[in-house]
């Protein structure tokens, strides 16, 4: 014979039932929330990262370049003001010339290198945009040239978060 059943093996009551999507709503909400702040974080990062990446390259171009050369082209360099203009003058790599031309500037919201003969090589990536490009010229207590570079970059396009990095440095002009 079987036993009747009583309220308590019937089923769920209403009260549990509430309770128990209650809870399965917090956890989903909880997860759900985690994971989009982790994804948030992971972008910060990579934008970060892209930018540090991108003006330290751009510097360490810049300084290797200044201390190759024998001197600062002045006719056309820009000096103390946003978005100057370096010029220097290198040895010339192929034997018909004795000297050639190198120049750091802004063209459009990238840093670009341009030497004599060649076309323009851009430094940064289109996801990158130059604020601040200004070069002083130093001297230093025997009469060297220094140039000192002050570099800002931003991250820009859909989906960035804001990063940005200002970077100084100062190079000596080693004059062969």
């Amino acid at each position: 014979m079987t036993k009747p059943l009583t309220r308590k093996t019937a089923g769920f009551t209403l009260m549990e039932m509430l309770l128990y999507v209650g809870l399965v709503i917090i956890v989903v909400s909880s997860i759900v929330i985690f994971g989009r702040w982790a994804i948030q974080t992971g972008s910060k990062i990579k934008s970060g990262l892209d930018v540090m990446d991108n003006a330290r390259r751009a510097m360490e171009i810049m300084a290797y370049e200044i201390k190759t050369s024998r001197s600062v082209y002045t006719p056309t360099s820009i000096f103390d003001a946003n978005f100057g203009q370096l010029s220097l003058e290198q040895l010339a790599i192929n034997a018909s010339e004795t000297t050639t031309f190198t120049d750091f500037f802004k063209c459009g919201d990238w840093l670009c290198l341009k030497r004599d003969g060649a076309g323009v090589i851009v430094l940064t990536n289109d996801r990158i945009k130059v604020t601040k490009l200004i070069f002083h010229r130093l001297l230093n207590s025997d009469r060297q040239s220094s140039i000192q570079i002050e570099l800002g970059v931003e991250s820009v396009g859909e989906g960035t978060y804001g990063s940005a990095i200002e970077l100084t440095t100062t190079a000596n002009l080693r004059a062969y």
